[in-house]
């Protein structure tokens, strides 16, 4: 796929990225003092399952890898419950991960059976008994902008043929196997 399409149709995605970023640099402007996830802290790091959108441009990012980085992730892909993307516990597309993992530690609120809950890494915010309301993500409506933006970004293929979910172990080679078709 030409580079130049793609980047006009992960557009909105980026736009949410750089969103979701910068709430983050809020949050840990903040909370400076009581968040202890950094470089090197992999424990929420798992094997994931992405929308296609964020396949897409994980894929992307993957591709541009040189070859000695790939090879070190492709080596990893057999492990079911590490995130590939692992390298002696640094994310190696890091500025290219998936909203999950940019997400994943900080204060999040959603609603379960009618009640307001929030969330966060055990590790970080010890001591902090409450958050104002610009602290924490909605997870319902970070949700429900992902959902809109992959629907549109699939709409813009003629045939919709990915699955919902897609693995990370397929979505590196997701443009790859595009181009093979």
């Amino acid at each position: 796929m030409d580079p130049k399409i793609l980047a006009l149709l992960l557009k909105n995605y980026d736009d949410l990225l750089k969103r979701v970023d910068a709430h983050i640099k809020k949050v840990e402007k903040n909370y400076s003092d009581k968040i202890v996830c950094k470089k090197g802290c992999d424990t929420c790091c798992r094997f994931l399952n992405l929308f296609p959108v964020e396949a897409f441009a994980l894929s992307a990012a993957f591709l541009g890898m040189n070859n000695s980085c790939q090879k070190s992730v492709m080596s990893g892909l057999e492990e079911k419950n590490r995130c590939p993307l692992l390298i002696n516990n640094q994310c190696v597309l890091y500025e290219a991960r998936p909203i999950i993992c940019r997400t994943h530690g900080y204060p999040l609120y959603f609603k379960k059976d009618g009640e307001i809950l929030v969330d966060f890494c055990p590790k970080n915010f010890k001591g902090v008994t409450s958050f104002t309301r610009d602290a924490l993500f909605d997870l319902d409506q970070l949700n429900k902008l992902l959902a809109a933006i992959n629907k549109q970004f699939l709409e813009s293929f003629e045939t919709n043929p990915f699955d919902d979910r897609i693995p990370i172990s397929r979505a590196l080679f997701l443009l790859d196997e595009i181009e093979e078709k």
